[in-house]
């Protein structure tokens, strides 16, 4: 074992596949107590079995992580570079991780914050969206008392299931706060219709029928509407009326 003869600025072993040091750095003898003649000692009890596989196992071994005992600090992490040349020394660079990732845990650390910042951001603005988008479809379909006994539900663009899941709660509510013997349904201004769409609806219909008796009637339905409605099924649990003003003349008579 014996000082390496040419400069070097960084910590280097030679070593043999025994993992006794041939030669070392200057940089080395300053960093590590060099007593034993292997380089295994120097290395921290926790990384031991790592360093060993890396150096005696491996065929082509390149670059590991491992904890090493210093002068400096007890324990110090370090990126281990190694190669061996065709007389079966091994050629080991030491370069201490803190110092060699600094800059680039700086700038993870400040692009971390701002990413943390701005997904926070992000989160408030998609839970205002999603609570106004809630109330959009709340407001597709509000329930309307026009009398005593009578409620109006216009709905208002495509039938989808988040839409009818929206209209449900407020409209059981308020058939709930009242006495309704007749609900009527306005698909004037229906756009398209999903299936899970009219199964929701259905079943809206079905619970405020149960929840106050009330019939329920369709009103403003367009062929195309009836078409698909037809299509998902032939069972309907309500009447239908070509316009609320028939049903309105109807009840007045």
């Amino acid at each position: 074992m014996s000082p390496y003869n040419q400069p070097f600025p960084l910590p280097y072993f030679q070593i043999n596949k025994e993992g006794v040091i041939l030669a070392y750095s200057d940089a080395a003898a300053n960093l590590f107590h060099i007593n034993e003649g292997n380089i295994l000692p120097l290395v921290d009890k926790a990384s031991e079995e790592k360093v060993k596989t890396f150096i005696f196992k491996r065929e082509n071994p390149q670059k590991i992580e491992a904890n090493f005992k210093t002068k400096i600090n007890s324990i110090q992490l370090f990126d281990i570079h190694l190669s061996w040349d065709e007389q079966s020394n091994g050629h080991m660079v030491l370069l201490v991780k803190d110092q060699l990732n600094k800059h680039l845990e700086d700038r993870l650390l400040s692009l971390q914050k701002r990413l943390s910042s701005t997904n926070f951001e992000l989160f408030e603005k998609k839970e205002e969206l999603e609570r106004t988008l809630i109330r959009l479809r709340e407001l597709s379909g509000p329930f309307i008392a026009l009398s005593s006994g009578l409620a109006f539900i216009p709905l208002f663009g495509d039938i989808t299931k988040e839409k009818l899941e929206a209209i449900t709660g407020k409209a059981l509510q308020s058939a709930y706060e009242g006495d309704y013997s007749h609900i009527v349904v306005d698909f004037t201004a229906v756009g398209q219709i999903e299936k899970e769409g009219v199964d929701k609806l259905l079943e809206l219909f079905t619970m405020l029928r149960y929840m106050s008796g009330a019939e329920i009637e369709v009103v403003g339905m367009k062929p195309h509407h009836s078409q698909i409605m037809n299509s998902l099924q032939n069972n309907w649990s309500f009447s239908l009326s070509s316009s609320l003003a028939e049903v309105l003349q109807r009840k007045n008579k």
